[in-house]
């Protein structure tokens, strides 16, 4: 009787749960969450949201706003993101670490900010994403937490890779947003 190599499974099987991991979840929108006590309307539109020389690690965020059915990117969306400061204050009177961004026309987005800090809840950005004909969308983009990984939630959590450049680093993070009709 001839013996069948696991490995050829295997490697199929790593490969299809890579997959998985890595193409867009077609059918299913970005899960909901609550904007919490420090939504404020009214923000400008900008790409940068913290001020200038603001303590803190600085992050860039990209992505695309999607069709969950069709993963198609929407064009024109409107992306509110707001976040603490590192000190886990939100900016109640102004509008530092707050602003709105356009989505181009295949649904790219990008905007720069420092990272947020916990004061209790794992470090998160709140998002507010409108866009026609869609369904409007009520989400945050979560942060690893070492106090908390039980709360940690992969589908709100951007993916980050650390970026060396003369006289520091920054995070660079990816996140697609996904809309239902």
């Amino acid at each position: 009787m001839q013996r069948l190599s696991k490995q050829p499974f295997l490697l199929c099987a790593l490969l299809l749960a890579l997959a998985a991991l890595v193409a867009p979840a077609f059918g299913q929108a970005t899960p909901e969450t609550g904007t919490g006590p420090n939504h404020k309307g009214g923000a400008p539109f900008r790409a940068k949201l913290s001020p200038p020389f603001a303590e803190g690690v600085t992050l860039v965020m990209s992505g695309r706003v999607l069709d969950a059915d069709t993963g198609k990117g929407v064009s024109g969306a409107v992306i509110e993101a707001f976040h603490s400061d590192i000190h886990g204050d939100y900016d109640m009177d102004g509008f530092e670490y707050r602003g709105r961004i356009l989505t181009d026309e295949q649904g790219r987005y990008e905007f720069e900010t420092i990272r947020p800090s916990s004061y209790g809840p794992p470090p998160h950005i709140h998002i507010i994403v409108k866009a026609d004909g869609y369904r409007s969308l009520t989400t945050e983009m979560r942060f690893t937490n070492e106090r908390y990984p039980e709360i940690d939630r992969p589908e709100l959590t951007p993916k980050l890779v650390e970026r060396k450049v003369r006289g520091g680093t920054y995070l660079e993070g990816t996140h697609d947003l996904r809309l239902r009709r």
